[in-house]
């Protein structure tokens, strides 16, 4: 990234990965700013820019940039945004277009806007890809299986906040780590991790889990999606996401397919390499914490493709092939519900909600809400989402199976290997 070493380059929060991203490009020796989390006037200053048919998280990351562009200290001749893209049907591979327009109509044109491609796995990300995209995928492993504990534990917290406490500490730690370098930085945050969940005060009690799959903003993004992950936990369900991992492995497996459709065996090769060090990273960030986890494994993608294809083809792509996939990876794990988050009008997440009887009707009538989000705001998300809930407390019930998901706690007191390292 030295291109931008003159320059900073700022992030949109997305979810805290954004962190992640941010402190890669700082190791790197690039300036990087992660941006404030969205909310009401980021909101309002995307949606006066906007024609009103562009999705919400587009609202958001135009609304964002503007924000920031309004402070004494905003140079535009020296700041980049950062905005991947991507191809296809999907609004997403607009946003880079769009957000160009709206700074161009603010007067701030001289404002770069860098943004890696989906359609060969984000490769040749800055002067050193080999390195960004090792650092950035260390710690977005790692955020994600915080996330994962965080979610996991704390419906059973006996002091509350405790888990929300651990995972700011946690979070300080990974991108600390990330900016030293990454590797056994980053082992030893996840060995510090384990240490910390095992010792939490639990009170256990039953709880119906429920997989989140949708548009991969709107589900990581707690503004966006209305704080969906803590709604489900006040009504007393226990909350696994789509983690942020599986759409960089989905890039990949892409690419991978891409190239073995064009017999460009070459390409093929690096994609497939690519994803096998991937794995090799995962499974290293993974050991330390693997025992606390209820599901430590994801599938890997070939396998998760291989479950969509009586529902839709994959290699039609966007993000409805992994929603489905993800959903019925959720019903074969034993989930008692499943939403799928999705903007108004999204083409992949209609899709899905096409598919969805056909996926519940295959696992024993599975409880499903599709949850549409606009501008606007929802006013009746409460109202179905504790029908919902009712349904997967009643789908607990009646499928014993279901409580085998719960068995984790004595997974907790374990000891602790030390060799594991990158």
């Amino acid at each position: 990234m030295s291109a931008y070493e003159s320059k900073k380059v700022y992030i949109p929060h997305m979810c805290d990965h954004a962190l992640i991203l941010g402190a890669t490009l700082r190791a790197l020796g690039t300036p990087a700013e992660v941006l404030p989390p969205p909310d009401m006037e980021t909101l309002t200053l995307g949606r006066a820019r906007s024609l009103g048919r562009e999705c919400l998280p587009m609202f958001l990351t135009i609304g964002d940039i503007l924000r920031r562009a309004q402070a004494a200290d905003f140079v535009p001749a020296q700041s980049v945004y950062f905005m991947p893209t991507t191809s296809g049907p999907c609004r997403f591979g607009q946003y880079r277009t769009m957000i160009r327009l709206h700074l161009d109509a603010a007067g701030l044109h001289q404002v770069e806007i860098i943004s890696p491609n989906a359609e060969n796995g984000y490769q040749g990300t800055g002067d050193d890809p080999l390195r960004f995209r090792l650092l950035a995928w260390q710690g977005i492993v790692a955020v994600d299986l915080l996330t994962r504990l965080a979610y996991q534990y704390r419906p059973d917290e006996a002091q509350p906040g405790a888990v929300d406490v651990l995972y700011h500490t946690a979070l300080e730690r990974l991108v600390e780590a990330v900016e030293a370098g990454g590797g056994r930085h980053i082992v030893a945050v996840m060995h510090w991790l384990a240490d910390e969940f095992a010792l939490l005060p639990l009170r256990r009690q039953p709880h119906p889990w429920i997989g989140i799959v949708g548009e991969i903003y709107l589900r990581a993004n707690p503004f966006a999606n209305q704080n969906i992950v803590r709604q489900v936990e006040a009504l007393g369900g226990r909350v696994w996401v789509a983690p942020m991992m599986e759409w960089f492995y989905f890039t990949i497996w892409g690419t991978a397919q891409r190239a073995r459709a064009r017999r460009q065996w070459g390409a093929w090769l690096k994609a497939r390499l690519i994803e096998w060090g991937q794995h090799m990273i995962e499974a290293a960030i993974l050991r330390p914490v693997a025992p606390l986890l209820a599901f430590p494994h994801e599938p890997t993608m070939s396998r998760l493709m291989r479950q969509v294809e009586p529902y839709y083809d994959p290699p039609l792509g966007t993000e409805a092939a992994l929603s489905v996939g993800k959903s019925l990876d959720f019903a074969r794990r034993g989930v008692c519900g499943v939403l799928n988050l999705l903007p108004f009008a999204c083409m992949p997440g209609t899709v899905v909600t096409g598919l969805a009887p056909a996926i519940c009707a295959d696992h024993d009538h599975l409880p499903w809400l599709d949850i549409i989000y606009d501008a606007q705001g929802e006013t009746n998300i409460q109202t179905r989402l504790e029908a919902f809930m009712y349904q997967a407390w009643r789908y607990m019930e009646r499928m014993p199976k279901r409580n085998e998901t719960e068995n984790f706690a004595g997974r907790r007191r374990f000891n602790v290997a030390r060799h594991a390292d990158l």
